[in-house]
């Protein structure tokens, strides 16, 4: 089972029910994982893992400060790489690609995201699959969250330079 165990957590005094817990539970402390945009380390401070977590500020002193696209692991370092809420950028091939490089060869890699973001989740998974990852998991069935697991396959495909992905705006709504 790859984990379907998702745990609710609060961010900036939203409740967003997105983060897998299941990076960890009923797998050995030993895994290594890398939380990309890691906000204020709920993960971190959730799980007895070792977690790296990457983000552009320190709202502590968990966070390591850089860029997604470029963060200071070893090559196939990792064993889950996370991104919760965290595609941002407009370089988000270029953090794809850097979860690949630290995830070790069949490493985990979990994406939570608004759904409100995707115009066509096929090629959000088409352009991961041509980025070296197989799908596992894809659940759309929330009308708010859609929830995502990869397994690094292989290598990424020659021709990834002419890729494309980008993901809409998450756009505020006062409530």
């Amino acid at each position: 089972c790859v984990g379907l165990c998702w745990a609710v957590l609060g961010c900036a005094g939203l409740c967003w029910a997105v983060l897998h817990c299941a990076v960890c539970v009923g797998r050995p402390a030993s895994l290594v994982v890398a939380d990309f945009g890691c906000g204020d380390c709920t993960l971190a401070r959730s799980v007895k893992n070792k977690v790296h977590s990457f983000d552009l500020m320190a709202l502590n002193d968990l966070v390591t400060v850089c860029d997604m696209a470029k963060v200071p692991l070893a090559d196939s370092s990792v064993d889950v790489a996370v991104f919760c809420l965290s595609l941002m950028g407009t370089n988000l091939l270029e953090f794809l690609r850097e979860a690949w490089r630290v995830l070790s060869p069949g490493g985990i890699l979990k994406v939570a995201e608004v759904a409100s973001r995707f115009d066509d989740v096929r090629t959000f998974t088409s352009v991961l699959g041509a980025l070296g990852f197989k799908i596992l998991l894809k659940d759309t069935g929330n009308s708010h969250f859609y929830l995502f697991d990869f397994k690094k396959s292989g290598i990424p495909r020659a021709n990834t330079g002419s890729l494309s992905l980008q993901l809409r705006p998450c756009l505020y709504k006062p409530r």
